[in-house]
């Protein structure tokens, strides 16, 4: 990952890998108090059974090590909006996570009794973990509550009219809005609000930093090129005030990029983000181990699947079509067919998640939890597609798109995925709309990819599976009015004056 964008997935990793790690102390932890009695005995012996408790429960801290702060993550736990939630709720769902994980452990182990956790070991390790898990959330809360960043919006007197609601959801819970930065002829016909005040002109902006504790800047992106600007700008950001795009912006607060907010100079910064080293080699490595692993664990849902399709709709069990690849390869994929024989009998149609009639009678109950892609993870092992990436399109709607939305192509440039950003992030779509929709989610994958991001990919499509689809909330996240005036340019807006 990079720059200023990496922000929310740092902290996302910082809290999954302090939670995991929490768990890992706790069955150490529980060890040393059940084994308490020996080192009063004998101190040699202790660590003689200490070494050997530690080398039979490694399995059991691993797996409980990295399953609990996965089942975290699945419920949405590491999401900046679920610190500004019911305190309740949230713990209830750890409380939940915590018992699943603890259920599975003991599950497992007793399948595999010689690496089982002992019972007063794993009850100790209950008892310190519950602590520490709330405890540490209960810090992350608290702070993540009363920490919220002071921010001034540069420049834009397109925003005049908007309620404070509308920048407030669009600045995220992060960042309290403080006021506007002007020009001088703009600011004496902005009309200011109590809530919407003008907090003076760029002249000013020095004094205002100071006077309103200001720790972040936000403008448009002409402005951070703005020679006329960018001294001023540098200076802030050497006195510790961030200086950042909306587009910027977006991509950190809300893991997007609006389409009318990209720019040359953003498509070429993106392009030069992803490491090569991770595209060519590591992602493919990645790629092959987890297909197989998914084939291996998965293969007795598939075929129930096939023969589910054999039996209530006949054959043919599989459906083949035609998609577009990287840099515009067409390829043939598999997927269990949910669909009447005959639904393209007038040509190739957008499918919706709802009311499509078309669907057979599993078909539905397949697309909704994604069993009808399965056979793709066959693809994958081709190399024909990655696990993560933008989805692939048929060739006749890429054309369609193509010519609709300017930026489509640029999907193109990377392998496509069974899942991605987009599928994870917007619900199914079903029109030109929403494919413009998540193309933005696609061009923030673009950039931002790693290995990282793929895993919490794969956790987040744990999730979507489970609840049967992205969350019909992720649409309110595009207000698309709001990122419209965000796009009335300069060009509308008189040029800023020159600055000393």
């Amino acid at each position: 990952m990079n720059g200023s964008q990496t922000t929310h997935w740092v902290r996302v990793a910082r809290s999954f890998i302090a939670d995991g790690f929490i768990l890992v102390f706790a069955f150490l932890a529980g060890t040393l108090i059940r084994l308490g009695p020996e080192w009063a005995k004998d101190g040699y012996h202790f660590a003689q059974m200490l070494t050997l408790s530690v080398e039979e429960y490694w399995p059991g801290m691993l797996l409980g090590g990295l399953f609990f702060p996965s089942a975290v993550y699945v419920c949405g736990l590491y999401a900046p909006k679920s610190f500004h939630r019911g305190i309740l709720p949230r713990f209830l769902l750890l409380g939940l996570c915590l018992v699943l994980t603890f259920w599975i452990l003991a599950a497992l182990f007793y399948l595999n009794f010689s690496t089982r956790i002992g019972r007063g070991v794993m009850l100790l390790s209950i008892i310190i973990g519950t602590v520490l898990v709330l405890l540490h959330h209960i810090n992350s809360t608290l702070f993540r509550r009363s920490f919220r960043e002071r921010c001034a919006i540069l420049n834009l007197p397109q925003l005049e009219g908007f309620a404070l609601a509308e920048i407030e959801q669009f600045l995220g819970p992060e960042l309290a809005f403080c006021g506007f930065v002007l020009e001088k002829k703009v600011a004496m016909r902005f009309t200011a609000t109590e809530e919407m005040p003008v907090l003076g002109t760029i002249e000013q902006l020095d004094t205002i930093i100071q006077d309103h504790e200001i720790s972040k800047i936000l403008c448009n992106a002409d402005d951070l090129s703005d020679p006329r600007l960018y001294r001023k700008f540098c200076n802030l950001r050497y006195s510790g005030v961030e200086v950042t795009s909306m587009v910027q912006h977006c991509e950190e607060a809300h893991q997007y990029v609006p389409l009318n907010l990209v720019t040359p100079e953003w498509l070429l910064s993106a392009s030069s983000m992803p490491h090569r080293f991770y595209i060519r080699k590591l992602k493919r490595a990645f790629d092959i181990m987890v297909s197989l692993g998914f084939i291996l664990f998965l293969w007795p849902l598939m075929l129930l699947a096939a023969l589910g399709v054999l039996v209530t709709s006949g054959r043919p069990i599989f459906y083949r079509q035609d998609r577009v690849g990287h840099f515009g390869r067409t390829f043939s994929v598999a997927k269990f067919r949910t669909m009447r024989n005959d639904a393209e009998k007038d040509g190739a149609k957008w499918s919706s998640a709802k009311g499509d009639s078309r669907v057979t009678l599993l078909g539905g109950f397949f697309r909704k939890y994604r069993i009808d892609e399965l056979p793709q993870l066959i693809n994958i092992l081709r190399g024909e597609m990655s696990f993560v990436g933008p989805r692939p399109e048929r060739p006749e709607f890429v054309e369609m798109l193509n010519e609709t939305l300017e930026l489509n192509p640029e999907r193109l440039m990377v392998q496509p995925g069974l899942t991605g950003w987009a599928q994870v992030s917007y619900p199914y779509g079903a029109s030109v709309e929403d494919a413009a929709h998540k193309l933005e989610y696609d061009l923030y994958y673009m950039k931002n990819m790693s290995l990282f991001l793929d895993l919490f990919i794969l956790l987040d499509t744990v999730r979507t599976v489970l609840r049967g689809g992205a969350s019909s909330e992720d649409i309110q996240r595009h207000n698309r009015y709001f990122l419209s005036a965000l796009h009335d340019s300069a060009e509308e807006a008189p040029a800023a004056e020159a600055q000393p």
